[in-house]
């Protein structure tokens, strides 16, 4: 439990969650959903990858506090609020908690790039999708299909290709970093 919370791993912790904030700039927005790709999905899935399960919990949990609630501009496209978390795209910030979370808890032991990639695409794509679907549908009252197409669709390439960036780093880092 104390090195689960050691220094070292607060310090770990809240660099993820800067790189998480920070990489919300990188944004291109499409013009035909109000969701846009954003470069933080990587940052949550590094983050998911060198950090415990509960750290990882905690560091996504974090970062919706401070986006969502406090109103800090740090969402994609430095954009803060709690409108931000009750609007369209809401649905995809609460399942990054979920998402990222559990990718923490099955990356394994080992470090190994393959797992790291199946276990980031395997929880990140599919929950984090029926996150961004689901609110879709609710708040600009869609159907499944039109949802899809918004929340889904576009973002399938670019998220595999994020999923190979977070695991190819998290290997580099886990091998340079202390377990802590």
């Amino acid at each position: 439990m104390q090195k689960e919370f050691s220094p070292q791993s607060m310090a770990k912790m809240a660099m993820c969650i800067a790189l998480i904030s920070v990489s919300s700039y990188i944004t291109f927005p499409l013009p035909f959903t109000p969701a846009m790709i954003t470069a933080s999905t990587a940052a949550m899935g590094l983050a998911a990858l060198v950090l415990t399960p509960k750290q990882t919990f905690i560091t996504m949990s974090a970062y919706l506090i401070l986006g969502g609630l406090v109103g800090l501009p740090i969402l994609p496209g430095g954009i803060g609020g709690l409108g931000r978390l009750l609007g369209p795209t809401g649905g995809f910030y609460f399942a990054w908690v979920v998402a990222y979370t559990l990718v923490s808890m099955f990356k394994g032991e080992r470090i190994n790039f393959k797992r790291y990639l199946i276990v980031t695409l395997a929880f990140s794509l599919t929950i984090v999708y029926i996150g961004g679907i689901a609110s879709m549908m609710m708040v600009l009252d869609i159907g499944l299909e039109a949802a899809v197409v918004q929340a889904m669709l576009p973002f399938i390439p670019g998220d595999i290709f994020k999923g190979i960036i977070a695991a190819f780093v998290a290997v580099k880092v886990n091998k340079a970093l202390p377990n802590t």
